[in-house]
């Protein structure tokens, strides 16, 4: 890995946790516990579709990261727990969502117009990890009556954090995203 790759995924696991910790210190966009956008997961997809030398393991590095970052900036053992099961699974859903879809030519190989719906495929496998680690901490499968409203909320935050990447792909000023992929 080149010096300039791994300052640059320094940069995206800052970004990345900075983002998270700013979203649970945030008032909540709705009153019901749990319920989040996912900021994070903005940099994640950045990194999936941005293409050149950036794989699916720089993705997986940077959400599993960021979930630690995060809790340490929050400092919350807890939510280290849920954004690391979550996130693995996320980062997993994403990039079988992105191999499902349609490929292009060029640098970016993978179609931005189905990055809403990645983004929904991971916001809904984030959730999965999250209910996984309710049960197993709470040792009961009553929070599991929670998964619907979770789901829903999955949905929106899945396709805002996918659009929010693909204008960011779009609105980059192309020398730096060509910077970025080398």
């Amino acid at each position: 890995m080149s010096t300039k790759k791994i300052a640059l995924s320094a940069l995206f696991i800052c970004f990345a946790g900075a983002l998270s910790a700013l979203e649970t210190m945030l008032p909540p966009i709705v009153p019901i516990a749990g319920i989040r956008v996912g900021l994070g997961n903005i940099v994640t997809l950045f990194i999936l579709y941005i293409g050149g030398r950036w794989r699916g393991a720089d993705a997986l590095t940077v959400a599993v990261l960021r979930c630690f970052l995060a809790a340490l900036i929050t400092g919350s053992l807890t939510s280290a727990l849920y954004g690391l099961s979550g996130g693995l699974l996320a980062c997993g859903a994403m990039l079988t969502a992105r191999w499902l879809f349609p490929k292009t030519d060029g640098e970016m190989r993978f179609d931005t117009r189905f990055l809403p719906f990645t983004g929904v495929f991971g916001a809904i496998f984030h959730i999965a990890g999250q209910m996984l680690t309710a049960v197993l901490l709470y040792g009961t499968k009553y929070v599991l009556a929670y998964t619907p409203i979770l789901l829903a909320s999955a949905i929106i935050g899945g396709t805002f954090t996918g659009l929010c990447t693909m204008l960011l792909l779009k609105k980059l000023p192309q020398k730096l995203l060509d910077g970025i992929r080398k």
